[in-house]
């Protein structure tokens, strides 16, 4: 009988050849290998498919076609995975050293957990880290009916959560991370923190989601927010938010983030 691994890794690109080298040997460089790597490409018309192809004898799957859009490609990508297991990167992220082994010895320290949080780190074209940013345990007073306030590629989710929530809604462009989310605590489910940074996420100009570290706004997001909301009857309440801020202030998640930002702040990331 074939052992299935403990990660199905869904790494979603199109036309970011430039960056998709740099994700991919994240995963790789990895000192643990109970995972799968799979590869979702939109038919990418840069050097994208001749990178993956270099790296083929890594890849569980891969496919390059057209599609439609982000979300379609993390489903199709998850209905190729045999891990317990998921979670994703964009090709412009990377997966941050020893990631692995932190997730696997906390599932083996507690194996009712369904859904893991972890931290995440910000960098830019130059790999050069320009913060740092920790996350709060999940307490219901403090989220529900609140922000989520958890970065998409560093989570780490069963595959029951992903089949009981049907996947993701491919309807979305710029939220089914925190429409999945949503979904996953109407179903009844809560994050477990990891406090490690697991995630690195690249901030660049070509980014669709750049708008949030600026002061532009964005209305199609903005539009987006207010649907999911709507749709999960997760109604945002102005008190919830100030209280977060406050446990964040209280808790020393704001504090160590910013000591972190200070220690690592211009750092270069290994490519």
């Amino acid at each position: 009988m074939i052992k299935k691994p403990l990660f199905s890794i869904v790494i979603v690109n199109y036309n970011y050849g430039k960056f998709l080298k740099q994700a991919i040997e994240s995963v790789i460089n990895q000192k643990f290998n109970n995972y799968e790597l799979i590869i979702i490409d939109g038919g990418s018309t840069d050097d994208s498919v001749d990178i993956i192809k270099s790296f083929e004898s890594h890849i569980s799957y891969w496919i390059s076609e057209k599609d439609n859009g982000q979300s379609d490609a993390f489903n199709k990508g998850f209905s190729k995975a045999n891990g317990e297991f998921y979670f994703w990167l964009n090709a412009d992220d990377i997966l941050m050293p020893n990631s692995l082994i932190n997730i696997s010895n906390y599932l083996n320290k507690d194996n009712k957990c369904k859904w893991i949080a972890a931290n995440t780190v910000f960098f830019n074209e130059d790999n050069e880290i320009l913060r740092c940013r920790r996350g709060i345990k999940w307490k219901d007073f403090l989220i529900k009916q609140g922000p989520i306030y958890v970065y998409g590629p560093s989570t780490i989710f069963h595959k029951e959560l992903y089949n009981k929530a049907n996947g993701f809604d491919e309807g979305l462009y710029y939220t089914m991370d925190t429409d999945l989310w949503m979904r996953f605590s109407n179903l009844g489910y809560k994050f477990y923190r990891l406090p490690k940074y697991v995630w690195g996420l690249r901030i660049h100009n070509e980014s669709k989601t750049s708008h949030a570290f600026t002061n532009m706004a964005n209305p199609k997001f903005e539009k987006e927010r207010l649907y999911i909301q709507s749709k999960n009857n997760w109604t945002y309440k102005s008190q919830k938010i100030i209280f977060q801020k406050i446990y964040k202030i209280l808790s020393g998640t704001y504090l160590f983030s910013y000591i972190d930002t200070l220690n690592y702040k211009n750092t270069k990331l290994q490519k």
